[in-house]
Parts: C-alpha cells; sequence; structure tokens
C-alpha cells in the first residue's frame, strides 16, 4: 500500500514538472534586437525641399524724399504785387512765380537814366572844348567822374528791377507758399518751397555690421505702404555713422516721372548684394537644439531623426528664408517638438 502511494506521488510530480517546462518555453524572454521593432514609432508630418538660388539683401526701413528742395527767398525789400499759380502746380525751369514792387521804382529808374544822359552830353560838350582851351580839363574830369556814377546806379536800379521778377531755379512743385498778394517782404525773406520730384530718393540708414557688404550701384527695390514698387540704384553711402546709433544714411534715386512717388512716404529698400543658394519655409518648421541651436529637424532614408543648425536670410509675408541645409532634404514641418535626434520615426505627408 505504501509502494502505491509513493509511485503515485512520483508520477504526480513527473507530470508537474513537465507541465512547468512547457509553461517556461512558451514564455521565453525576446531577443533584445527585435525592441525596437515592439515599440510603435512616432508619425510626424514631413515634406521635401530643394535650394534656390536668390538675391542676398540688405532691408533698411526708411522714406522718400525729393531729389533737390529749395526755399526761394526775396533779394530786395518789396511787396507782393502778383504770384502766378497755386500750391501745388508744376512750373518749368525759368518760369515767373512771383512779381514784387518797390515804391517809386520806376520813377527812380527813369530819374537814374535821364541824370546818366545829361552827364553823358555834358562830358561830350566839355571834351571838345578842351580840345582848343586846356584850361577846361579840370572841369572834363568831374563831368567824366559824374557820368561813370550815374552809368553805375543805373546798372544798380537795372539789377534791382531784376530782383523783383522772382523766377523758379529748375522744373518742380510749388509746395508751399509764405506770402499773398500785398505782403510786405524785406531782403532774405522765405517766399515759397520748390520741390524737383521728377527724381526722388529713398532714404535709410544701415547697422555697421552691414554697411561693408554695399557699393555705388547695387540694385535697389522699394516697397511703398500703399502698394507701389520702384527700382533704382544705390547712390549715396555715408562715410560716418550716427554718433548714437552707428547707423549709416543710405539713398537710392528712383525715377519718378509720373510724379506717384510722394516725399515723406514710408519706404522698405531692398538692397541686393549678391546670391545665395537657400531653402523657403514656414517659420514653425523651425526647431532648437539641446544647445539652443536654431535649425530643421530631418529624416533620413532610414526613418532616424536629424537636426540641421540653419542661419536665417530673410522673412517674408508667407515664410523664412534660411540658409546651411543641403540641397535637397526632407524636413519635419509638424511634430518636430516631440522627437530628438537620433530617434525612430515615421513621416508622412502633411494633412
Amino acid at each position: 500500500m505504501k509502494k502505491s502511494i509513493r509511485f503515485s506521488l512520483i508520477i504526480s510530480s513527473v507530470v508537474a514538472l513537465w507541465m512547468l517546462s512547457g509553461l517556461f518555453s512558451a514564455t521565453q524572454v525576446p531577443d533584445s534586437s527585435n525592441l525596437s521593432d515592439l515599440k510603435q514609432k512616432m508619425i510626424v508630418e514631413a515634406i521635401e525641399i530643394t535650394s534656390q538660388e536668390i538675391s542676398d539683401e540688405i532691408v533698411v526701413q526708411g522714406d522718400i524724399r525729393p531729389l533737390r528742395k529749395i526755399t526761394i527767398r526775396s533779394h530786395t525789400a518789396a511787396h507782393v504785387l502778383k504770384i502766378i499759380g497755386e500750391k501745388g502746380s508744376f512750373f518749368a525751369d525759368g518760369s515767373l512765380l512771383f512779381r514784387l514792387a518797390t515804391a517809386d521804382r520806376s520813377a527812380q529808374f527813369f530819374s537814374a537814366k535821364a541824370k546818366l544822359t545829361a552827364t553823358k552830353d555834358k562830358e561830350s560838350q566839355l571834351r571838345e572844348l578842351a580840345l582848343s582851351n586846356p584850361s577846361i580839363k579840370p572841369k572834363l574830369e568831374t563831368a567824366s567822374n559824374e557820368a561813370a556814377i550815374a552809368e553805375k546806379n543805373l546798372r544798380k536800379m537795372v539789377s534791382e528791377r531784376g530782383n523783383i521778377l522772382i523766377k523758379i531755379p529748375f522744373s518742380g512743385v510749388l509746395e508751399d507758399r509764405m506770402v499773398e498778394v500785398g505782403s510786405h517782404v524785406e531782403k532774405g525773406d522765405a517766399l515759397a518751397l520748390i520741390l524737383d520730384e521728377s527724381t526722388v530718393k529713398a532714404v535709410g540708414y544701415v547697422s555697421q555690421q552691414s554697411v561693408g557688404k554695399l557699393r555705388l550701384g547695387q540694385a535697389v527695390k522699394v516697397h511703398l505702404l500703399d502698394g507701389q514698387e520702384a527700382k533704382g540704384k544705390l547712390s549715396y553711402i555715408a562715410n560716418a555713422g550716427g554718433e548714437k546709433t552707428h547707423s549709416f544714411k543710405v539713398e537710392a534715386e528712383l525715377i519718378n516721372p509720373a510724379r506717384t512717388l510722394k516725399s515723406g512716404a514710408s519706404a522698405r529698400m531692398h538692397i541686393t548684394t549678391g546670391y545665395v543658394t537657400a531653402h523657403f519655409i514656414s517659420a514653425a518648421s523651425l526647431s532648437l537644439d539641446v544647445q539652443g541651436n536654431v535649425g530643421v529637424k530631418s529624416i533620413t532614408e532610414k526613418g532616424l531623426v536629424n537636426f540641421h543648425p540653419v542661419q536665417l536670410l530673410r522673412t517674408e509675408a508667407k515664410g523664412i528664408w534660411i540658409t546651411g541645409l543641403p540641397h535637397t532634404l526632407r524636413i519635419i514641418t509638424q511634430g518636430h517638438g516631440f522627437v530628438n535626434e537620433g530617434e525612430s520615426v515615421k513621416g508622412v505627408p502633411p494633412s
């Protein structure tokens, strides 16, 4: 009886060991080389970008100014007799703007002219008498001096008479008028402001870091707030920067035959300094690495994440131009903030 019980216990132990061996064989630890296959890959959106050759530009905020601007002043004390044209009128070079008048100016002119005629006649008579009577010579010298003085006075009167006719020194617009008919003006008083806007200047200031890239004659494209665009060339680069701002004044001449570019308007100057290979992307595609460098994340052919530092070239309304990337690569546009360099990801086109 005891033998049969002992045999049954042995048989039960063997069966239990067999069953346990099957259980352990079914739950073997998987090979560590297959762990990445078991882990679900992060899905990110990615697009392929290709470089383009674009102009390298310096963008400057400035304004439009007239090529020439002058304040016309009176050359004599007088009152305004007549004004030709209204503010905003265009005048050709040499056109009459103002006619001034002075008290008794005409009477003084004719009196001086009559006096010169009388002294000349007296000088001629004494000159004939001196031929036969040498004692007349002192009187002749006096008459000659009087004639010279009268002639000088008449020339002065003619010159002053010209000062009362105010003409425009170059073709331009009567931008402002400081006097009215009947106004009394002294010598040097301002009469009018004239603008020459057939050619205008776009004026701005560049930083000391950028001025070294500029050369006279470089192409300039100007954008105005009202949507107008104009092209010109860099015509002036300041040799000295501002003491406080350390920025340098630059000017570009713009042909303006229709006078649609108005002085004082804000302008954005794009100065072309050369050409460079760059990529155009959305600013939202930029990332930072652990060192704080700005760049983009790409996906390799094996599905691994790479980080590429970039340099910002310029911004536009729909995106930014950057440099420092290979000619063609596949960058992550959505999800780059959740993956790190070296991780395996799955890239899909933007939805």
